[in-house]
């Protein structure tokens, strides 16, 4: 039986209908690998999964709602601050592999994709360490939490 996992993810956002068609895309798709396969287990032992996991982006702190399946509720508040400068810079690699698809160029692609990776994995980490104290998750968890992240935060 599988255990410490999401079952479930919800984005808590006021602005869903400004997002552009690309932040919807990596959005969704974030979601659907996030609840594919993922490995979180929550510091507090009394916690067990499946859980259902609300995000949220509000005046530069992240909200974390975790929801167990005893339906004890976990808030986990932390300041992004520390993470603006790697999310800016994700977005203008994400931007830049875009704009090359979208017109066609394949010169250098594969450069900026691999740019794009090696942020993505940064910013991964980051995130990591802010939540450490309260979650532990393997890479490919954290890559798609930060995607998330990053589409509240642009």
């Amino acid at each position: 039986m599988k255990n410490n996992y999401i079952h479930e993810v919800n984005i808590v956002s006021h602005k869903k209908n400004e997002i552009t068609d690309f932040i919807k895309y990596e959005r969704e798709a974030a979601i659907h690998d996030l609840v594919s396969d993922n490995s979180l287990k929550i510091q507090n032992e009394n916690f067990l999964s499946p859980f259902v996991m609300n995000l949220s982006l509000e005046d530069g702190m992240l909200g974390i709602k975790i929801i167990d399946d005893k339906e004890q509720v976990l808030n986990i508040t932390k300041s992004i601050s520390g993470l603006k400068k790697i999310i800016q810079k994700y977005h203008l690699a994400c931007s830049s592999y875009y704009d090359q698809i979208k017109n066609g160029s394949t010169e250098n692609l594969q450069e900026v994709e691999n740019l794009r990776r090696k942020i993505h994995n940064e910013g991964a980490k980051d995130l990591d360490l802010i939540l450490k104290n309260d979650l532990e998750m393997d890479i490919n968890t954290s890559r798609r939490l930060f995607t998330l992240l990053y589409s509240l935060f642009i």
